[in-house]
């Protein structure tokens, strides 16, 4: 083998060393910036830790200590304060039970009670418009809400007006004078600032509520003074539980999902350089430190000058730059994240687009009667309305206190009631008026259509502490389908105009007083527009457009009802017309 020959295989030899070399300083380049990134990957705390899941003390009580009751209230309030999720989970569900607000009137007809209800509802220091939407929040957020009603001057004396206040749930609590035992007492009632009968836990007597300055110092309020509205408890269990308590540890990993899906995405776009020398490690080395240090050294690393965009570089013999960027895969963290969402979901009974993913169930498809979301509204809509009439009861029962108002005595009804019971079907009927056209009714029918005049049973009682509420609608239908669908039923008697009125948005008697002051307005003014027929001329126009349907043949008349083209309309009826026209011509 000659000398040429040996000094080829050498070169060849120190070729492959110094591939190999630099593909060990590349493996070792990769390694050393993941393990640096991995340093930046989320590892938070438990944002749910600091209490403990303990349920119950004694099997047949239930709920929280007062420690965890406390502390559960405060994670859900940080959570909705700094979570995207927490915070659109509590809005979306103000948003669709109340929607622009409640309607409650007074089902009297006494005008004192009307201005007793608008004086509260109306008044600044009640701010009741804004604080009917701030009952719905704060009771799912902490899982109940303490209202306070004030009805005294300075003096003591009743006022018969009524002033609500908020109490923080955080404040109403156990005088922490001998408590801290319950852990050790295994006998010992779960004490959390309600006090109830002994005998009996749904007897609520007064609530201990914590002063915000002196927290030595406790005030015993009466429950007659205070109305508790809670959720996700039982009757028997004598604090709620917040709406979002059970998300609280999937919002804590959607966060961490998310923040490390960020720093994924930038190792996936980090590209490093890599300098091949050709040579002996000596002149590997030499040529390594040709290169400026950095002005800045973090914790004792020395680090090259980074090479910016726009830099030329130039190559010598035996040296070569090379970019290489980290090889991660990941594709399947995607469905990870979708997970969370979904147990969160799920949890909540709220399709996935309120959480941001509409790509599986959308608006239309989920807004409907049948589905779960909707029900869920339609639960707590019945749940808050009974709440809000015990508000009004309230405010109405202050007055009575105060002098503005008299409550009704149930008796001459009950004793009228014991009357119908001796009446007779068989009895002879009354007979009816001169040129009047109602039925004749019998003594029984009469007492009770007096007694029940719209066919459901009211006592003076329930209809001078009781309100009519109007909820927001839900669902928005086809405005067309469903006007002509409660047309249909107000013609055959299944609703009352007021019901059909309702429906769709309007107040019936707020509209009816429009209707006459427009009458009225237009008769001082002479308006023209009155020819053209109000509200009694609707039968006429009635029974002149049915004169009209029966004289078209049976597909013009399809084709009318089906369509909501109005000059496809018009071109039948003028064909109609002219050919009427020629008729009577010949």
């Amino acid at each position: 083998m000659g000398d040429g020959m040996i000094e080829l295989i050498k070169n060849l030899y120190r070729v492959k060393i110094n591939e190999l070399k630099n593909d060990l300083k590349r493996q070792k380049v990769e390694a050393r910036f993941l393990t640096e990134a991995s340093d930046l990957v989320v590892d938070r705390p438990d944002n749910t830790a600091g209490w403990t899941r303990r349920y119950q003390v004694n099997d047949w009580e239930k709920g929280h200590i007062q420690a965890n009751q406390l502390e559960v209230i405060r994670k859900c309030r940080e959570f909705d304060r700094w979570d995207v999720h927490a915070h659109g989970i509590l809005s979306t569900m103000v948003n669709y039970i109340m929607g622009k607000g409640l309607k409650m009137d007074p089902k009297s007809d006494d005008p004192m009670v009307w201005y007793s209800w608008r004086e509260f509802s109306t008044a600044e220091r009640n701010k009741w418009t804004i604080k009917q939407f701030e009952i719905i929040r704060r009771t799912f957020r902490d899982g109940e809400i303490f209202l306070r009603f004030f009805t005294k001057d300075d003096d003591g004396k009743e006022t018969g007006k009524t002033t609500i206040r908020f109490l923080d749930p955080l404040l109403i609590r156990h005088p922490t004078e001998g408590f801290g035992k319950v852990d050790d007492e295994p006998n010992e009632s779960i004490k959390n600032g309600v006090v109830t009968d002994p005998e009996d836990v749904e007897d609520v007597l007064a609530y201990q509520y914590m002063d915000r300055v002196n927290r030595s110092k406790f005030e015993t309020i009466p429950a007659e003074e205070v109305i508790h509205i809670k959720i996700n408890s039982d009757s028997d269990q004598k604090r709620g539980e917040p709406g979002i308590q059970t998300l609280l540890q999937y919002f804590r990993h959607y966060e961490q999902w998310l923040e490390n899906r960020i720093i994924l995405n930038k190792l996936r776009t980090a590209i490093v350089m890599i300098k091949e020398v050709t040579g002996t490690p000596t002149e590997v080395s030499a040529m390594s430190k040709t290169l400026p240090l950095a002005t800045r050294q973090i914790a004792n690393e020395t680090k090259h000058k980074n090479i910016r965009g726009g830099t030329v570089l130039t190559a010598g013999p035996g040296v070569k730059y090379r970019m290489e960027s980290p090889n991660i895969n990941a594709q399947d963290v995607k469905e990870d994240g979708r997970n969370i969402i979904l147990a969160m979901a799920s949890g909540m009974n709220m399709p996935e687009y309120i959480f941001g993913d509409a790509s599986n169930a959308n608006f239309a498809s989920t807004m409907i009667a049948e589905s779960p979301f909707v029900k869920m509204i339609q639960f707590f809509q019945v749940f808050f309305e009974y709440h809000f009439q015990r508000i009004y009861r309230k405010v109405i029962e202050n007055a009575v206190k105060g002098g503005m108002l008299e409550a009704p005595n149930d008796d001459e009804f009950i004793a009228k009631l014991k009357e119908i019971r001796n009446l007779s079907e068989q009895d002879e009927p009354i007979p009816a008026k001169p040129n009047e056209k109602k039925p004749e009714l019998s003594p029984r029918e009469a007492a009770l259509k007096e007694l029940m005049p719209d066919g459901k049973m009211q006592t003076p009682t329930e209809i001078f502490f009781g309100a009519d509420i109007q909820w927001p609608e839900i669902i928005h239908r086809d405005l067309d389908k469903q006007a002509m669908a409660l047309s249909v039923m107000r013609q055959n008697g299944w609703i009352s105009d007021p019901t059909a009125t309702g429906s769709l948005g309007y107040d019936y008697g707020e509209e009816v007083r429009k209707q006459r002051q427009v009458e009225e307005d237009a008769e001082i003014e002479e308006n023209p527009l009155l020819s053209v027929g109000g509200p009694g001329d609707a039968g006429d126009m009635s029974d002149e457009m049915n004169g009209l349907l029966g004289q078209l043949s049976p597909e013009d008349r399809d084709t009318i009802m089906k369509s909501t083209d109005p000059k496809e309309i018009q071109g039948i009826m003028a064909k109609h017309q002219k050919a009427g026209a020629a008729a009577e011509g010949d």
